[in-house]
């Protein structure tokens, strides 16, 4: 039975309403591994809540579509893809995500300005983490 990118994202809502970070499926021809990071959620919201609570809904979330090793920059470059404060369009590379050999582009989901950059470089990420938050263009809006 094929799953399906719903089936993921209902799968790592349900590990993150449950406190679980991590599920591995085998079936014959099918192996998922699916990582969430319950922590960093936990410990982002706290600290966005407390920096900036009344315009903390304003705010749309670049995440990662697969579970690897977070990159802020290529491998053979030393400056990061993005950096707060950078305006970006809808699409634009915001980092890779590391699984083995290969690299996943976390893409930029709006196009707004970069307000902060959750992960760490290095860091274990799973589908679904927050790795950029950005503040989305908007008309009449002064800051972007």
């Amino acid at each position: 039975m094929p799953i399906e990118t719903t089936d993921i994202a209902r799968l790592a809502q349900i590990l993150e309403n449950s406190g679980v970070d991590t599920i591995e499926i085998e079936e014959p021809g099918l192996t998922l591994k699916l990582v969430v990071a319950t922590r960093l959620r936990t410990a982002a919201s706290a600290s966005r809540a407390a920096a900036t609570a009344p315009a903390a809904d304003h705010f749309v979330m670049a995440k990662a579509d697969v579970a690897g090793h977070f990159r802020a920059a290529h491998p053979w470059q030393d400056k990061p893809f993005v950096a707060p404060g950078q305006r970006i369009e809808a699409g634009a590379t915001l980092g890779l995500v590391k699984i083995g050999l290969l690299y996943a582009p976390v893409v930029a989901p709006t196009a707004g300005i970069v307000d902060a950059v959750i992960a760490e470089t290095g860091a274990m990420v799973g589908y679904g983490t927050p790795i950029v938050r950005i503040l989305p263009r908007a008309p009449g809006n002064p800051l972007n």
